[in-house]
């Protein structure tokens, strides 16, 4: 921020640089040629009054009255005594200088001024512009007759230059103080713009490191007013996103509420054959268990177990489907996928079983007079499903379908209170990494096959004879 302040400064000093010299050359250029007018009118008029004083005396020269070359001298005199004057001639009919400001002039041949060089006046005054010296000159007619001319030379260096100069001093100063007020109002102005830009950029600062309620108060009603209404509406939606991103999370599971929330084009959601194993557990005699409680506690109880289970689920990296009453259903392998989902799911529900013994041993021992001990039963199988958008146009869920879902729903009804039942499916995926018991073969609803069913030992150490902790067979 701080080298858009310089920057900023540096084209305002540059541009007022730019615009002061400019119009300094342009005022000094219209003086000069101004007063450059002027003096050839002065020096018109100074050769009209000496044509017209030296007409008698020149006439009488030309008549051979040498004594009136006194009277033209006197005249170049009085000439010669007006500032910037340089020289001051009489000239007879033959071009002749009669008197001159410089007596070495007398008698040689003057300068002459053809009327093609400068357009003559109505009197015929012609000037002509060498070397920085003006040249007037005035012809001398008596009753018509062309008689001499009278000239005047006048120094523009003399006369123009220390006119122009002083006024260039002045430009000068006037140039400085508005280059100075120029920057003080640059940077008056630069601050005013910067000091919102940087609150502004602070703010973004803070909306990117994840303070999403970050405002920024708008300051002007331009340009940086509407961008920092435009920031704020940007927090305002960022943060009612978080919102129902914290509420509707609650609902879905992640991938489905990142798909949603970034707009996924038609079919991101759509379903997809994909093998999972599916999970279901059941709170067994919850019936029983809320004859007589109320609502709120049964609830309270329900939200403390579905916590219990959802986390470890969510630890093995499992998909929460839905909550069915006192029942939960969920997935491993989809929507992400995961090449050991059996071993993940048959993980879970070990946890969830020493999870809840653990509760039902604890809870007793801190005196909790409204405890109720809960146990569950658990059924695991792998099959093909489809894993996707499940519904209508204005409803759908992301939901797993599939004959697979059925056997382990109906597993999960063949388990007693603390077991985990697995198809043999399961069963040789895990066989390595588990310890299971043959339960037979079981006739499931709906189905004409019998399933092959296995229970889940839980490992629970116990102490050998040297001391160590072996699992019990």
């Amino acid at each position: 921020m701080r080298s858009l302040q310089v920057k900023f400064s540096a084209l305002v000093v540059t541009v007022l640089v730019v615009a002061c010299v400019s119009l300094a050359w342009a005022a000094t250029q219209h003086q000069r040629g101004a007063l450059e007018t002027e003096i050839e009118e002065r020096g018109r008029v100074m050769t009209r009054s000496l044509a017209g004083a030296a007409k008698e005396p020149l006439l009488r020269v030309e008549q051979g009255e040498f004594n009136e070359e006194l009277i033209l001298d006197r005249l170049i005199e009085e000439i010669s005594f007006a500032h910037g004057v340089v020289a001051a001639r009489v000239l007879g009919r033959d071009g002749t200088i009669l008197a001159s400001m410089d007596t070495e002039e007398r008698d040689s041949t003057g300068v002459a001024l053809a009327s093609e060089r400068t357009g003559p006046d109505n009197d015929g005054t012609r000037s002509r512009q060498r070397d920085r010296l003006l040249l007037v000159a005035t012809p001398i007619h008596y009753s018509g007759l062309h008689i001499g001319e009278a000239q005047v030379e006048l120094d523009l260096q003399v006369l123009v230059d220390p006119l122009v100069a002083r006024t260039t001093r002045q430009l000068a100063a006037i140039a400085v103080t508005l280059i100075c007020l120029g920057i003080v109002a640059g940077v008056i102005f630069v601050a005013l713009l910067v000091g919102p830009l940087r609150r502004l950029r602070l703010g973004v600062e803070r909306l990117r490191d994840g303070d999403l309620s970050v405002r920024v108060t708008p300051t002007s009603r331009d340009e940086v007013g509407e961008l920092t209404r435009a920031f704020n509406e940007m927090g305002d939606s960022l943060q009612q996103k978080q919102r129902i991103q914290n509420a509707f999370g609650r609902y879905v599971n992640d991938y489905v509420l990142n798909q949603l929330l970034e707009g996924p084009e038609e079919g991101a959601l759509a379903g997809i054959e994909r093998e999972v194993t599916i999970l279901f557990c059941d709170i067994r005699g919850f019936t029983h268990l809320s004859e007589g409680m109320k609502a709120k506690k049964i609830v309270a109880l329900l939200h403390e177990v579905f916590q219990l289970v959802s986390d470890r689920i969510l630890e093995q990296g499992g998909t929460i489907d839905k909550f069915i009453g006192d029942s939960v259903m969920a997935y491993f392998g989809a929507p992400v996928q995961q090449n050991d989902h059996p071993h993940r799911a048959v993980s879970a529900s070990v946890e969830i079983l020493r999870a809840l013994e653990e509760r039902n041993q604890t809870a007793p021992e801190r005196g909790d007079a409204d405890f109720v001990p809960v146990e569950v039963g658990i059924g695991i199988h792998t099959g093909v499903v489809i894993v996707g958008n499940i519904g209508s146009d204005r409803r759908t869920d992301f939901t797993a379908i599939g004959d697979a879902v059925n056997v382990a729903h109906r597993l999960e009804k063949l388990a007693r209170p603390g077991e985990i039942l697995v198809s043999e499916t399961v069963q040789r995926a895990v066989r390595t990494e588990h310890r299971l018991r043959f339960e037979g073969e079981r006739q499931l609803s709906g189905r004409e096959e019998p399933v092959h069913v296995y229970s889940v030992d839980l490992e629970r150490p116990t102490a050998d004879v040297s001391g160590s902790r072996q699992p019990q067979a």
